[in-house]
């Protein structure tokens, strides 16, 4: 579909002119509405409007002229494409109800003098079909559906519709206020101090066990202990011990014992000094 066509009117009292493009129901409706304009500040009878169009336009009345033109330059399922885009609006919940509906009735004048085109009571089912859901629940409770007469039923929506959105934007206001308020407020965090810290888990670090001299193997051997977890008495070698390979760094400087922690006498004589890490 290319480019729609334009009408321009420099003033009411000066003859519309149509320039090239597309032509759809509306641009149509647009220039039969200018046109009229025109002749009626030119003091043309209706009867007279097409006289001077020739002996073929001469013979037509303005009716028939409308039908003419829509013939020739709409499509011609015009009529039903039109009809399905009124039955498929909804109203946005941001416009207004009475701005909605005009919107749709606006629309249904374009199908003015065709079987399609929608009464009061067809236009009426088609507004409470397709306005917005709160709106519509409020109208059944209010009971605008007993209003018989099309134009007090559609002052009663629009009155239903204003209080509704007064409402909102109550709401709306209410809302920001509070939302200032806890935004501008006095702060509720607690300040970082020293004393609210949390200690912070700490992380254990492990090192390789040292290298036994052969002072400290002696003494293991002479006690039964385990080169591996360096254990006296632990009753078993190194090639069956399960604990790891490594150890914690003492926090502390290191004290010597004289002697086992067992009451058997050493095989060794003497005593020898041996790190507290080694018993642990």
């Amino acid at each position: 579909m290319g480019a729609k066509a334009t009408i321009t009117q420099s003033a009411p009292n000066r003859p519309p002119a149509m320039g090239e493009g597309d032509v759809d129901p509306s641009l149509l409706w647009d220039w039969f509405t200018k046109c009229e304009n025109f002749l009626r500040h030119k003091g043309t009878e209706e009867r007279d409007m097409l006289a001077a169009k020739g002996p073929v336009l001469a013979q037509m009345d303005w009716d028939t002229y409308k039908s003419q033109m829509r013939s020739l330059f709409l499509a011609s399922d015009w009529v039903h494409t039109t009809r399905m885009e009124i039955l498929r609006l909804r109203q946005p919940g941001s416009k207004p109800f009475i701005n909605f509906a005009f919107e749709v009735m606006g629309k249904n004048n374009l199908l003015a003098g065709t079987d399609s085109f929608m009464n009061d009571d067809y236009m009426r089912e088609t507004l409470e079909a397709v306005m917005e859901q709160d709106l519509s629940r409020e109208c059944n409770c209010e009971g605008t559906h007993l209003i018989t007469d099309f134009q007090a039923w559609l002052d009663e929506v629009k009155r239903l519709d204003e209080r509704r959105r007064a409402r909102l934007e109550k709401l709306t206001r209410e809302i920001a206020k509070i939302s200032v308020r806890s935004t501008t407020g006095p702060s509720t965090r607690v300040p970082f101090t020293c004393a609210n810290q949390t200690p912070a888990p700490s992380v254990r670090t492990l090192m390789p066990m040292l290298k036994l001299t052969e002072l400290e193997r002696q003494l293991l051997l002479s006690n039964g202990g385990c080169f591996k977890c360096r254990k006296f008495w632990a009753n078993h070698i190194g090639a069956r011990c399960t604990a790891p390979p490594w150890t914690e760094p003492p926090t502390k400087p290191s004290r010597l014992l004289t002697c086992p922690p067992d009451p058997r006498p050493s095989v060794l004589e003497g005593a020898f000094p041996v790190p507290l890490w080694l018993l642990s």
